[in-house]
């Protein structure tokens, strides 16, 4: 039997397809703002928005007459027809989000126009008006959201603590003040300074605010234009020595909007070329500006993705662009000398990275040492190097205690070993990964904090701030000695002894790797550190081994319980049998 949505459970229904998360209602209510003219907006927040949101702009508010009407369905001040939605350059419709907040939470609006003489304050409560009056405030819009998902518990089981849905408020935030850097924004959480910019409408100040100065000092500037499309570009892109784990750096604004836009980050990303390393991904501001008829940003609900009319012409634009920037060619300008300098260091380093040693191109280094030739018997096994005859002629151990013997290193990636009548292939990184972590876990004696002789200065981006003061007291037990150095940055003095990259670059890595991705279910904060601390300070794929390190890594490996897997479950260690090679090779019990 079909039946007509009673008008309240359509409300909330349609709250879903807009309101996910504290998050989604920031968002909204800052787009409100930015929409009505503001540019000063302050965005506070209690346990991560679960109990209380408040957005505070100074905007050209809202006139008394309207208020209610605000928080009616497809109620707006922006559409007044189809051919208007297909020309909007408005964030949102002003109010089509409020009834869809409303509908799921405790809400307080009070708003005053500059020529009212009094404000105007509405309260709602899951929808429902329960009291509008007059009020004194200033000149703006004031957005109280509290108790959300009061009244839909099914929604609210669903929410993450308090630090994750901060995290997702301080990213959001941060993305939208990197849109609108002539606004000023402001993130308080439970009384505590997260962000702020000055919106001096620098987008360089507003990088610099809210990455650090290390990110700003990095950043190469990107112009160019298509005066036949009516398109321009600006924006930033970092030099290739700055890069990052993900493309979560890689902000994309249109018209005003952040959007996920793949199409864009990969033209991006293309004209780094070869300067970036493997898995690495550049800190980039991308704003463009475009007759809105080649857009269309009502692909998504929450309007984060965005649709090209002619998405060539877009490709094509932020890839010349990014590549005249790296290249230090902007326009006519010659590049400044600091540039020039830096494209030279980029590449000594990339050739250093490809060829080990001073080698010329063609050249293929010895896999045990680093510049020097090695002996015969530390030859790394390539395929063709393991033939028939090599096999059979090997020995194998008398003393029955079952004991790996090295054979080699294949690919710079993989020990191989013969144990029994049985050929062992070891995934280097996997099985050094399960020796530290094992360590780590059973706290070896001697393996204390590495004091580091040069504190490290940590500037963090907000988002990683506020996880990181969430898990702090367990990566102090994990070894590491983080002292606050005022909003969001962190004196390290010590790091775990296990962990063997140094430097702002190795630590830096190992804190995005661990503060920006999601746990996986089940898995404890505590264990899931220690995965990271093992992964980071385990040698790597490609890596060259020497003979006695090769040699160590399996001794400490053979001994390791659990040593078949990585800590993350991923195999370390592929067998194959004799008998097995015999049926390849068509022998008979190992015979000529």
């Amino acid at each position: 039997m079909i039946r007509i949505l009673d008008s309240q459970v359509a409300e909330m229904i349609a709250a879903g397809e807009v309101i996910e998360h504290p998050a989604a209602v920031v968002k909204e209510l800052v787009e409100n703002s930015l929409d009505a003219g503001a540019d000063r907006i302050e965005i506070s927040v209690s346990d991560g928005g679960k109990r209380s949101i408040r957005v505070t702009d100074n905007g050209s508010g809202i006139a008394p007459g309207d208020v209610e009407l605000a928080f009616s369905r497809f109620a707006t001040s922006k559409l007044a027809s189809l051919e208007d939605l297909e020309a909007i350059t408005s964030l949102g419709f002003r109010g089509e989000a409020l009834p869809s907040i409303a509908a799921v939470a405790r809400v307080t609006l009070t708003t005053r126009r500059k020529e009212d003489f009094a404000a105007t304050r509405i309260r709602l409560e899951g929808g429902v008006i329960s009291a509008s009056e007059a009020a004194g405030a200033p000149e703006g819009t004031e957005v109280l959201v509290e108790d959300l998902f009061f009244n839909t518990p099914g929604r609210l089981k669903f929410l993450r603590g308090g630090p994750r849905e901060l995290a997702k408020i301080s990213a959001l935030v941060t993305s939208m003040a990197l849109a609108h850097p002539d606004c000023s924004f402001t993130l308080v959480s439970d009384g505590k300074n997260v962000l702020r910019t000055t919106g001096d409408g620098s987008l360089l100040h507003a990088i610099g605010a809210l990455y650090g100065k290390e990110a700003a000092a990095a950043m190469l500037q990107l112009r160019s234009h298509d005066p036949s499309q009516k398109i321009l570009l600006e924006g930033f892109l970092s030099a290739p020595h700055f890069s990052r784990a993900s493309r979560r750096w890689i902000t994309v604004v249109i018209n005003g909007r952040v959007v996920q836009c793949p199409l864009l980050a990969g033209a991006l990303e293309r004209a780094y070329g070869g300067m970036l390393a493997r898995r690495r991904h550049p800190v980039a501001v991308l704003i463009l500006k475009a007759p809105p008829e080649m857009l269309d940003v009502n692909v998504h609900p929450a309007k984060s993705e965005i649709r090209f009319q002619r998405p060539e012409i877009f490709n094509e634009l932020v890839f010349r662009a990014a590549r005249r920037a790296l290249h230090g060619r902007q326009g006519e300008e010659p590049a400044p000398d600091w540039i020039k300098e830096q494209q030279r260091e980029w590449r000594r380093q990339q050739l250093e990275l490809l060829y080990p040693g001073g080698g010329e191109e063609g050249r293929v280094t010895a896999p045990f040492t680093s510049g020097q030739a090695p002996p015969a018997d530390d030859l790394a096994v390539h395929p063709e190097a393991v033939t028939p005859s090599s096999l059979a002629n090997e020995t194998i151990p008398g003393d029955g205690a079952g004991r790996c013997r090295l054979i080699g290193q294949f690919l710079h990636s993989y020990l191989v070993a013969q144990e029994g009548e049985e050929l062992l292939v070891i995934d280097q990184h996997a099985a050094h990964e399960r020796v530290l972590y094992h360590a780590l876990c059973s706290r070896e004696p001697g393996k204390r904090p590495a004091q580091l002789t040069l504190p490290l200065n940590l500037e963090l981006p907000p988002a990683w701030a506020v996880r990181l003061e969430e898990i702090l007291p367990l990566l102090e037990e994990a070894g590491f000695m983080l002292e606050p150095f005022g909003d969001n940055s962190y004196i390290l003095r010590a790091i775990p002894f296990l962990l063997r990259e140094g430097g702002d670059t190795g630590i830096y890595a190992f804190l995005e790797d661990l503060l920006q991705e999601e746990p996986e279910p089940g898995v404890e904060s505590r264990e899931r550190i220690l995965q990271k601390i093992a992964c980071h300070g385990a040698v790597k794929a490609q890596q060259p081994l020497s003979r006695a390190e090769a040699e160590q890594l399996l001794r400490d490996w053979e001994k390791t319980p659990g040593a078949a897997c990585c800590p993350h479950g991923r195999p370390a260690l592929i067998k194959i049998h004799r008998a097995e090679l015999d049926k390849r090779f068509l022998r008979k019990g190992g015979g000529r």
